[in-house]
């Protein structure tokens, strides 16, 4: 088995997953890696951070840079620490339609050397018909199973993705389905626009709806996920990867992130926090800024904060506190309390 429990509080667990390029300690945090253009530099995020797995898109770096022989992922973005690659699904559910297949982007993903890798699956999008919340979970597991072929014997991970939305009688079923197959990861698909209308009860509902159809043993990874106020909830739920680009979208919008939510630059006369940006720096000398490096001062301060919650969590699944540390940020939100 490549995932081993260490300890475990409510549904919230400490594991190692063995990669080929070695071991991530879960719950782990996963920051979104724009291959073409990086505002904190994937090096950087290892050796400052403590980042020891980031995520990039396999599609927009076969956009970019073709399918170059001897082309590898973690060069590219000149990071050693352990790479997943999404498939470009994200930019199946907003475009509509990517120009690659599943068995030419599994095929590349294999390519690039990627740790861990996410077949080419069908977003189920917020809102929308039964018809074709059903078709999302039928061609995800048929491409799921049409990829079982071309995985076998990788030493890559692969992901198996869960579709169904808010229909939680297709969660279920696409859980059991591909939990059926030899998968080493599988993941929570298209919560994003959930999470974008706090739709947080919704949320739980989908996350253990899933949790309670897929092998106990295998680690699970909620797509879009990166407010830290949300972190010990999805933990205790049974989360173990999380991956997200809020951190640099939020600071592009000026946009400062706390365990207990989300403040405004403009409006903050002190920042809030102990880490190295804000202990060398002032609000003020933050607005005077020139705009980009505004941006990656704040996406320092969104990540310190995001990676420091996490340890946080694990630290309260240690003492058996975990449910302390929900309550406490469920304070945060009505929808957090809610859910």
């Amino acid at each position: 088995m490549s995932f081993e429990l260490r300890d475990r509080d409510l549904m919230g667990r400490i594991g190692r997953l063995k990669t080929r390029r070695g071991i991530v300690e879960t719950p782990a945090f996963m920051p979104v890696v724009n291959p073409v253009k990086q505002i904190i530099p994937p090096r950087r995020m290892l050796e400052k951070f403590g980042c020891g797995i980031i995520i990039t898109n396999s599609y927009i770096i076969m956009k970019n840079f073709g399918c170059e022989p001897g082309l590898d992922v973690h060069r590219l973005i000149e990071y050693d620490g352990i790479v997943t690659t999404d498939s470009g699904a994200y930019q199946l559910l907003v475009y509509g339609e990517v120009e690659t297949n599943p068995k030419e982007i599994i095929r590349f993903q294999q390519g690039i050397g990627s740790d861990i890798a996410v077949i080419l699956d069908i977003p189920t999008g917020w809102g929308e018909p039964r018809e074709r919340v059903e078709y999302t979970v039928q061609e995800t597991l048929r491409r799921a199973r049409e990829a079982l072929s071309l995985i076998k014997g990788d030493d890559t991970l692969w992901v198996g993705p869960v579709q169904g939305g808010a229909h939680l009688d297709l969660v279920e079923r696409s859980a059991r389905e591909i939990g059926a197959m030899p998968f080493q990861v599988h993941a929570l698909g298209s919560p994003t626009e959930v999470m974008e209308n706090y739709q947080f009860s919704v949320l739980v509902d989908m996350i253990m709806a899933a949790k309670l159809n897929l092998p106990v043993d295998r680690p699970f990874h909620l797509f879009g996920a990166g407010h830290p106020m949300m972190f010990s909830l999805a933990v205790a739920l049974g989360c173990d990867l999380f991956d997200s680009a809020a951190y640099a979208l939020y600071a592009k919008a000026g946009r400062y992130l706390t365990p207990l939510g989300t403040l405004k630059l403009k409006d903050l006369n002190y920042l809030p926090c102990c880490c190295p940006v804000c202990s060398g720096t002032s609000s003020q000398t933050l607005k005077r800024m020139i705009k980009g490096e505004r941006e990656r001062l704040l996406s320092e301060h969104n990540l310190w904060v995001t990676m420091a919650e996490m340890r946080r969590v694990k630290q309260n699944i240690v003492e058996g506190t975990l449910w302390d540390l929900v309550e406490a940020r469920s304070r945060a939100h009505p929808a957090m309390a809610s859910a």
